[in-house]
């Protein structure tokens, strides 16, 4: 009843935030798959966070080579290194499955440049450059087109792709910078040009479909730009062959942790409009015992300091809690299927007394805003 009410609640008030990840890919990597930050309120300067290695090594290529996309439904992530396309369960969210597939490139296409995802179909878009393909996610064969960009004969490539799941376009990224939108059949709808000067060759692009009027990032080795203010997000990979945006939250830290358990705030898939598996979750909290969740529609600017040292970011007085129990590793969860629109955003944080010393300790602050599908 609750998180019903809360959740009513962030549809009608929910303000115009940015946040979510993006994630890269760069065949020469010692972390090829890395998560960062976008534009947020909980990391405003984008920050880098944890990173997640590929599991099939592939050969190390360079620019315009290679390619990312990730399928939120499915919890699938696609990276090419340009020769070779891999399947993999999405990191981070299901921890311990690795690679599933290792597709060829799609036929008459010599190289990749680019990926998105159509989450719907779980179908992929490929690029080699010059023409763009629907390609079968679990076999590699054409599904539609390929149909050719706009630059076909010329020294210019199209260096990365995205599928907006709300209109049903294709997006291109030219390595000047340039965005190309085509119907799913290959109309070219237009060409927007960056309000930026780049400064160097574009690599890829996604879309950030849980922030207003959806903004797209574009990928320049190790960082990538928000279109169209221009503001650069630092991303962890140190050239970025591919781009994708996948819906996991930002954090704020915890401050000081209690020794036996350090309440470590989670997810369990990204989280985006009409997941009804969506539950958040409570790791390495007290054994057997009961932890409170808090929910708010924002946090606090600066923390509250707790006498444990562990920081406190959601307001007292208009957070929504409730107690849940820990199973015997300390694990905690709340289902909350999330049957509401994009951009609904919430704030979580777990509490619980460390064993030995009566003393409140809490995990880390998730914010989280759901995308389109």
């Amino acid at each position: 009843m609750r998180i019903a009410l809360m959740l009513a609640l962030a549809v009608t008030f929910a303000t115009a935030l940015e946040a979510q990840c993006l994630v890269s890919y760069h065949s020469a990597a010692a972390q090829e798959y890395a998560r960062s930050y976008t534009l947020s309120p909980a990391m405003p300067a984008g920050g880098i966070v944890g990173t997640n290695l590929t599991l099939v090594p592939l050969p190390a290529t360079g620019f315009p080579m290679g390619g990312m996309a990730v399928d939120q439904v499915r919890r699938r992530a696609y990276y090419s290194n340009g020769l070779t396309l891999v399947r993999m369960s999405l990191p981070g969210v299901i921890p311990g499955v690795g690679p599933f597939g290792v597709l060829p490139n799609p036929a008459g296409f010599n190289q990749v440049t680019g990926l998105a995802c159509n989450d719907a179909t779980g179908s992929l878009w490929a690029t080699d450059g010059w023409s763009i393909a629907e390609v079968n996610s679990a076999t590699g064969a054409i599904l539609s087109g390929p149909f050719a960009g706009p630059f076909v004969g010329l020294n210019i490539k199209l260096t990365g792709l995205e599928f907006d799941q709300g209109t049903g376009e294709v997006l291109a990224v030219v390595e000047d910078s340039r965005v190309c939108r085509f119907t799913a059949a290959g109309v070219l709808l237009g060409i927007a040009l960056p309000p930026f000067v780049p400064g160097a060759p574009a690599t890829g692009l996604a879309m950030d479909s849980s922030a207003p009027g959806k903004p797209l990032y574009i990928s320049y080795n190790n960082f990538a730009r928000h279109f169209p203010t221009g503001i650069a997000v630092p991303l962890a990979n140190p050239a970025a062959q591919g781009l994708a945006f996948v819906a996991l939250p930002a954090e704020r830290p915890q401050g000081a942790v209690c020794g036996p358990m350090t309440m470590d705030a989670t997810v369990n898939t990204p989280v985006y409009s009409g997941n009804l598996g969506f539950q958040l979750r409570l790791a390495n909290g007290p054994l057997a015992s009961a932890v409170l969740l808090a929910l708010d529609l924002g946090f606090l600017g600066a923390p509250i300091v707790l006498p444990s040292g562990s920081n406190l970011w959601l307001n007292p007085g208009t957070a929504t809690t409730m107690m849940l129990p820990t199973d015997a590793f300390g694990n905690a969860f709340l289902n909350a299927p999330l049957v509401v629109p994009p951009g609904l955003a919430i704030y979580v944080q777990w509490a619980a007394v460390c064993p030995g010393t009566g003393l409140v300790y809490l995990s880390d602050m998730l914010q989280t805003i759901t995308s389109e599908p």
